[in-house]
């Protein structure tokens, strides 16, 4: 048979398989439709509004007054409650009925040039997007109450009219000017999840030709043209993903509104060559190893992760040389970037053109190299597989034990429920250990030339985000990198900067940043704004005290909550390990009870079915418990804030999960659909998990399905007791939630698993 030939006939029997498959089909179509569906509504408000926050108004006065009216008259916020002093105020804030709470003192107006720091806003740093966001709404209402004031204390000391002010910051966002969550978060999680169920669809194909470690069947079938084979095979997955990814850009892009501002060509060809890349890596991960689980277990980790490793979020710029290299050489990696310089920047064709050759060099080579490894498996005679899971029938002590001897039998479960535990502890973590961004480029355009437009550069680069990269004379030539990804951010000091800050009409420094990146965005500018007023007071020395005057209304400092630091990784981390140990544990169960339904075991007893469900709670517990205690120790998160409320919480969040995880793999044809149909969900489940887009901010119905998910409830608490140390009361809907789910969920999965006459008897 011609090579055309085995193409076209391993190409119509991967499409045959498929379309009488009913989890390929759910794979392919169904799961792609319905997180679509899923991201599309959670993020389709788009913009952070209406933050619930609180205010303790000690003065009660004009200032204060006004400043709160400011607050109800805001967007970003709402004011849903005014305690009387801080201790009525932190209940509030430890539950996440506030996101940030402002402190006005007594005397704050009075007292104003005596104490410029009396006005404190707190904000739940553990949380971080949405806290800062509404303590940003909170300053910024507080600081527009106080101009007034500044203005009638100058009269009232005889200030001349002419104000005095630090250099203003007009900021610029490029490819996203009203920072919106929707397009950032968008382009950023769907891609990453079609990236996703792309490796474990191939995976599943290429995998499914398996026996005993050997291709030797499938050779024969296709005449030993393994190449063509594999290019039939492969196929339908590449296209069927490509095609869906498009229907996100066209979504995001065409029905939203945000367009394209580059080539949509060039993106749809990045696209492709992703999910190409993605293809060939599955292919090169089978005939490497001969097994699919493990083929699985390096998927869940590459691809799983992509988003972490990506720079999507925080900058991996001056991280681990470990977490760069990743980085790297992650297909997701250069797609985004590739993604953002067309879909959001409007880079330059010759720019993205190195992020797309480097996919299409890895889909080459990936394939290249998993033909010899194919041939070689071919020529291997099939070795017998024992996945026999037997378990006492009628014994709750006989099941416990049976299963911990059952992991330790099986290779995929004691990887999955155990090793993974392990490696996720300080693999993951690498991703953000530089907690914030870190000498990110910027372009100068400085055209004034002056004493402060220099200091203001040294000021910039004193800090540790910033970094004069380039000095230009030309704004364009500034903004055309910018677009380009040489910098991140451009900053443009006017002409005459100096001389007009100096008689009181003071320029504003222009600041122009991606807005594809919002995270290093919002870092950028607020170091920036920092750098400004440093410059101004050092170079305006003989006015330097009726500035400071001026400048001397009740001054508003920020102080984050639970995560003092305001790192990006002591945020993110504590929120993901949730979904860490609840995939881990949900994916361990489901292994567990699709190989006994693929390998036709023993039904079980009631008592056999609880000795199961309790080691499996027993393992996700201490597991919990590993993370909360020694990892978070080891990495340095906030941890432990309510020793008791954790311990209390741990076990029924291991119950709820492992239920889950035996009801679902009970429904399993064969052990591997575990792993191909689960994975995939991880990353659309942390996000409804309310981290890093608040639950409250989603539609109604989809906030309160999201909770039909064990980790949904799982990180609110847990960051809760371990970042804020709530009580057991103040986390108790969450509890209430779990404990539910655990009673539900185990009676489904004893539905499922137990099918004696004593376990049917109970319904009558």
């Amino acid at each position: 048979m011609t090579t055309s030939g085995v193409f076209s006939r391993a190409l119509r029997a991967e499409v045959a398989h498929l379309a009488r498959s009913r989890w390929d089909l759910i794979l392919l179509i169904v799961m792609p439709v319905v997180l679509m569906v899923v991201v599309g509504a959670m993020l389709f408000q788009g913009v952070v509004r209406d933050v619930p926050v609180a205010v303790v108004d000690q003065d009660h006065s004009a200032f204060s007054r006004a400043a709160i009216r400011n607050m109800e008259a805001s967007p970003g916020v709402r004011v849903v409650a005014q305690p009387t002093d801080l201790a009525a105020a932190w209940p509030l804030m430890r539950s996440s009925k506030i996101y940030s709470l402002a402190y006005i003192p007594r005397g704050a107006e009075k007292n104003a040039f005596r104490q410029p720091d009396a006005v404190i806003v707190y904000y739940n740093g553990a949380f971080q997007t949405v806290g800062s966001l509404a303590a940003s709404a909170q300053t910024t209402a507080l600081t527009n109450a106080a101009a007034p004031l500044i203005l009638e204390r100058a009269r009232a000391l005889g200030v001349p009219a002419a104000r005095l002010k630090t250099p203003a910051v007009q900021v610029t966002i490029l490819g996203n000017p009203q920072l919106s969550f929707e397009l950032f978060l968008g382009g950023l999680i769907m891609p990453g999840v079609l990236h996703l169920l792309m490796a474990c669809a191939a995976v599943m194909g290429v995998g499914r030709e398996l026996r005993g470690g050997s291709l030797k069947d499938w050779s024969a079938r296709m005449d030993g043209r393994l190449a063509a084979a594999l290019a039939g095979k492969l196929g339908p997955y590449v296209l069927t993903f490509t095609f869906w990814g498009a229907v996100w850009i066209a979504w995001l892009c065409g029905w939203r509104g945000w367009g394209i501002e580059g080539s949509l060509p060039m993106l749809l060809g990045g696209l492709f060559a992703l999910m190409a890349a993605t293809a060939g890596i599955s292919a090169l991960l089978v005939t490497l190893t001969g097994d699919m689980d493990t083929s699985f277990s390096a998927t869940a980790v590459y691809a799983g992760s992509a988003i972490a490793f990506s720079n999507g979020t925080l900058p991996l710029l001056h991280g681990p040389a470990f977490a760069q290299f990743w980085s790297a050489i992650l297909p997701f990696t250069h797609y985004l970037q590739l993604q953002n310089e067309q879909m959001v920047l409007g880079s330059d064709l010759s720019t993205s053109l190195g992020p797309l050759l480097t996919l299409l060099g890895v889909a080459v080579g990936t394939f290249a190299l998993s033909i010899p490894l194919a041939h070689r498996r071919a020529r291997r005679t099939p070795k017998p597989e024992d996945l026999t899971l037997h378990l006492p029938a009628r014994s709750f002590s006989g099941a416990f034990v049976g299963t911990f001897a059952g992991i330790f039998k099986h290779r995929p479960l004691s990887s999955t429920i155990l090793l993974a535990v392990v490696a996720y502890a300080f693999y993951y973590p690498m991703a953000y250990v530089g907690q914030t961004p870190v000498k990110l480029p910027v372009a100068v355009v400085d055209q004034d030339h002056s004493a402060l437009s220099r200091r203001l550069v040294q000021e910039m680069n004193a800090t540790r985000a910033l970094d004069a990269a380039v000095v230009t004379a030309s704004t364009a030539e500034a903004e055309q990198m910018l677009r380009n990804g040489e910098v991140d951010a451009v900053m443009h000091i006017p002409e005459r900067f100096e001389a007009s800050l100096i008689h009181g009409d003071a320029k504003g420094v222009g600041l122009y940043l991606n807005g594809a990146y919002l995270v290093r965005a919002t870092a950028m500018g607020k170091a920036l704004g920092g750098a400004a007023a440093a410059a101004a007071e050092q170079v305006l020395t003989p006015v330097i005290e009726a500035t400071r005057l001026l400048e001397r209304a009740p001054m508003v400092v920020q102080r984050p909550l639970y995560n003092t630091t305001d790192g990006y990784g002591s945020y993110a981390v504590p929120a993901v390990s949730a979904i860490i140990l609840q995939q881990t544990l949900l994916l361990g169960a489901a292994l567990f009870a699709g190989l006994r339904r693929e390998t036709d075991a023993a039904a079980l007893s009631t008592r056999s079915f609880l000795g199961l469900w309790a080691a499996l709670t027993l393992i996700g517990s201490v597991a919990s418990l590993f993370y909360f205690g020694f990892v978070f120790w080891f990495q340095d998160y906030p941890r432990m804030g309510d020793l008791f409320g954790v311990i209390l919480a741990v076990p029924v969040f291991a119950a709820s999960v492992s239920a889950l995880g035996l009801a679902i793999g009970s429904l399993f044809d064969r052990h591997e659909r575990a792993m191909q149909i689960l994975v995939g969900t991880s990353v659309p489940l942390f996000f409804l998990g309310g981290a890093a887009w608040p639950l409250f901010l989603m539609p109604e119905p989809l906030a309160w399905l999201a909770r039909l998910s064990p980790s949904t409830s799982a990180i609110q608490a847990f960051v809760k007791l371990n970042a804020a140390g709530a009580t057991v009361a103040e986390v108790a809907p969450e509890l209430l939630t779990l404990t539910a789910l655990a009673i539900l969920l185990g009676a489904g999965a004893w539905l499922r698993l137990v099918k004696t006459t004593e376990s049917v008897r109970p319904l009558n």
